[in-house]
């Protein structure tokens, strides 16, 4: 029996309006082509994991206003959560309109898709090498988690709980992993999906499923011997499959962009005061 479908995106990255990342990638055309992208997929849920911001860019009523035209769009709900690069609070009450529940932090919500239940946790990290999970954080999901959800629950969370074979992210992942292991271990947690590492991978936290998509907005080379600098990751999001018994994460390729949807297509003009 086919599951609910899930769209994740992740590290976008977004700046003042008119300045391009690394003098070249407008990350603002880039999400909202993602954004545009993922109604192929009729989408139950948009999980967006993190890195909202670049460096902290004070764009986040305009990426709030941008997400909701996009859950109205779309009509599911997007779940999101802060990453390294968004200050505390940043992601805060004019994101996840559709939250059933909040935790100890603005951006740790519950959202119920269908019978699948859907946890946003903030890892912090703002300024640290790592991320973490607070004591009272993992006491707020431990309690959550004590009722299972119809379907099972997912995790949305910014920083991986499983490392990187790439030397410049070593030890910049979830500090303290085995933290959430236990309180996860017996529960009905069926994936944890994650950003940070800008290239996808996989691995396991016990025996749940962790799945890393690539970034939106900000892609590492792929190094091979012979070959460092040759290629380049076009993977900009991933689809994720649930069913009975299977999940499913696919990183979706796109070409490089000439803009496809403008953000004044993408966000009504009333909500350009924002700004």
């Amino acid at each position: 029996m086919a599951g609910p479908t899930l769209i994740q995106l992740t590290d976008t990255h977004l700046l003042a309006d008119g300045v391009l990342l690394h003098g070249s990638i407008d990350t603002w055309t880039r999400t909202t082509e993602v954004l545009r992208a993922a109604a192929r997929f009729s989408p139950d849920a948009v999980l967006v994991t993190g890195d909202i911001a670049d460096r902290g860019a004070q764009v986040y009523a305009r990426a709030a206003a941008l997400f909701e035209h996009a859950e109205r769009e779309l009509g599911c709900p997007l779940v999101v959560v802060p990453g390294n690069h968004d200050p505390h609070g940043a992601v805060g009450a004019g994101f996840n309109l559709k939250r059933l529940a909040s935790g100890p932090g603005p951006a740790d919500t519950v959202q119920m898709v269908g019978g699948l239940r859907i946890i946003g946790l903030d890892t912090h990290g703002f300024g640290e090498a790592a991320g973490c999970l607070s004591a009272g954080q993992l006491d707020w999901l431990r309690s959550v988690l004590a009722i299972p959800a119809p379907a099972g629950t997912v995790l949305a969370m910014h920083h991986p709980p499983i490392e990187s074979l790439m030397e410049s992210l070593a030890g910049r992942g979830l500090a303290r992993p085995q933290e959430l292991a236990a309180v996860l271990e017996g529960s009905d947690v069926r994936g944890i999906f994650c950003g940070h590492y800008h290239l996808p991978c996989s691995g396991t936290l016990g025996s749940i499923p962790v799945w890393v998509s690539p970034a939106v907005s900000y892609n590492h080379e792929l190094f091979a011997p012979g070959t460092a600098g040759q290629r380049q990751d076009t993977s900009w999001f991933s689809v994720i499959t649930l069913s009975l018994g299977q999940l499913t994460a696919t990183p979706v390729q796109m070409a490089i962009p000439a803009p496809l949807l403008t953000l004044a297509e993408a966000v009504p003009a009333r909500h350009h005061v924002l700004i």
